[in-house]
């Protein structure tokens, strides 16, 4: 006989797992301060990659007047510039990474400990009906 609790647990576990489950079962495999050094290290890489492309974009439009001034220019000073801006923009940018994913991981804990307890619940089921 099919046991209606079990089903409607089974179902909840199920739309979990193909809804909210992808997203947060996979971070469980992690602590805490690993799973946010992991997406530390790749905010590092893509920060990188998009201060890079902010670099290339401001010098290609500001190449006329560049150029014109190429014999003025302070070299020291305008490298020194963009390196201290690339550290203020990674400071800010690996802050904002920080909070984003250490909530992000509170809130998936909290949603797999609820599956889990729905996961239980189904074992205790299974354990009433072999008995």
């Amino acid at each position: 006989m099919i046991d209606e609790e079990r089903v409607k647990q089974m179902t909840k576990m199920a739309i979990y797992e193909e809804g909210e489950g992808k997203q947060y079962v996979p971070m469980t495999q992690y602590f805490r301060h690993d799973y946010v050094g992991k997406e530390m290290v790749k905010s590092v890489i893509l920060g990188t990659f998009a201060f890079a492309l902010f670099v290339v974009i401001y010098l290609s439009c500001e190449m006329e007047n560049l150029m014109e001034n190429i014999n003025s220019i302070d070299l020291v000073g305008f490298v020194t510039g963009i390196l201290v801006k690339y550290g203020i923009f990674m400071a800010a940018y690996l802050l904002v990474t920080y909070v984003v994913y250490n909530v992000r991981y509170s809130v998936g804990r909290k949603h797999v400990k609820q599956f889990y307890t729905h996961v239980k619940k189904v074992n205790k089921i299974y354990e009433q009906e072999e008995k």
